[in-house]
């Protein structure tokens, strides 16, 4: 059967690359996952294979890869309806190879996946456990694609012995001219991006609200609460450890989870062994959740929110030096992309920047309801005596 595709430079990257493991860092519409995919599907036409696609949730997962796997499928005529079980996420193919679809928010059903061929998409999202439990068990090539957002101190950064491959909008022939358009408007409305998503580079923070260290183990030190901020569907919901010695805080991620409802986080507290004693600050936007969470035995308390709050509370944090365990890579991420709003002239504003914040928003809840000097002198006096 002879098969016409058209694709990009992506997948002769893949073809001729020597290295096991290849890194694919594209700027916006550079078409990778698209390419990626479509030598994905010519492996498993060519010989009999195990292919696993990870994506970090389940949504994910049906919203990109499992939308352009069946797409091109469809435009080589070879989908078939019968072969796709979409309840299990997986495809076999008429010569038995199967390509399934896996997301991370289960740790425990990584340790059971075995692949000849290992693609993560958008593998920034994945954690570096996550990545080490599926690459130990993958026995061929490991493909890994991201966007070039990611801190110097991520672990896909950190990775040696692999070949990586860098692509941009002006490697995808098949983008309309609308698009490119919009793309390359970014060279004057905002050359930071235009670094990053136009020329698939990665581009220093230089409006970082926060300076932070990275450390191999928390020290000993007292533990000062749990910060936690609720999401759902887009949003995660997040725990944050905040530790304290000295004029030094030491955070630790604990939880970053989509989807999450509250016997799932209340079974995530029993886990972490979450001390019932122990004030876990909440997001107070969701009253009745946190409730549930104190009713089930733990101490969950609203923050106080008042003007300025979000100012105030990073203020609280920068009068502190802060470390960071280096297993927590989503608040890595997060101090590393956190940084001034600029108005339309490019001058920095006075407040931050929002979107990428959901666990310094509950380090900033901690920092807020037990480190302000009002909060830490709460309960002393001074008394003057003539």
């Amino acid at each position: 059967m002879k098969i016409d595709i058209n694709t990009s430079v992506t997948f002769d990257n893949l073809v001729q690359s020597s290295k096991r493991i290849t890194q694919h860092i594209g700027g916006t519409r550079s078409g990778k996952t698209y390419a990626i995919l479509q030598w994905l599907i010519v492996r498993a036409i060519q010989e009999k294979q195990d292919i696993t696609i990870v994506r970090k949730t389940v949504p994910s997962l049906k919203r990109t890869v499992m939308k352009d796997f069946k797409d091109i499928l469809l435009g080589i005529n070879y989908f078939h309806d019968d072969s796709f079980n979409q309840s299990e996420r997986y495809y076999k193919f008429a010569n038995g190879s199967i390509i399934s679809f896996l997301n991370t928010d289960d740790p425990e059903k990584l340790r059971g996946v075995k692949s000849d061929i290992l693609f993560i998409d958008e593998a920034s999202e994945v954690d570096e456990e996550s990545y080490f439990q599926l690459s130990i068990r993958c026995s061929g090539p490991i493909v890994l694609a991201f966007n070039p957002t990611i801190s110097p101190y991520h672990w896909l950064r950190q990775m040696e012995n692999c070949e990586r491959f860098v692509t941009t909008y002006k490697d995808n022939p098949y983008l309309p001219q609308e698009m490119v358009d919009a793309i390359e408007e970014l060279q004057h409305k905002n050359p930071k991006y235009w670094t990053i998503y136009g020329k698939g580079e990665y581009a220093p923070n230089d409006k970082a609200i926060f300076n932070f260290q990275i450390v191999d183990e928390i020290p000993m030190c007292e533990l000062v609460a749990f910060g936690m901020d609720f999401g759902f569907a887009n949003d995660p919901t997040t725990l944050v450890a905040v530790h304290k010695s000295g004029d030094m805080l030491y955070l630790r991620e604990l939880m970053y989870d989509t989807g999450l409802v509250t016997n799932d986080i209340i079974k995530k507290l029993q886990d972490f062994n979450v001390g019932r004693t122990t004030e876990i600050w909440c997001d107070s936007a969701d009253p009745r959740l946190i409730e549930e969470i104190h009713r089930s035995g733990f101490n969950a308390k609203p923050v106080k929110k008042g003007p300025d709050s979000i100012k105030f509370g990073i203020g609280v944090l920068q009068n502190y030096g802060i470390c960071v365990s280096k297993k927590s890579q989503n608040l890595i991420n997060e101090l590393y992309s956190y940084q001034w709003a600029t108005d339309k002239y490019g001058y920095v504003l006075d407040k931050p920047e929002g979107g990428l914040d959901h666990l310094i928003d509950a380090a900033r809840y901690v920092a807020m309801m037990r480190l302000s000097i009002k909060q830490q002198n709460k309960g002393k006096y001074t008394l003057t005596f003539k």
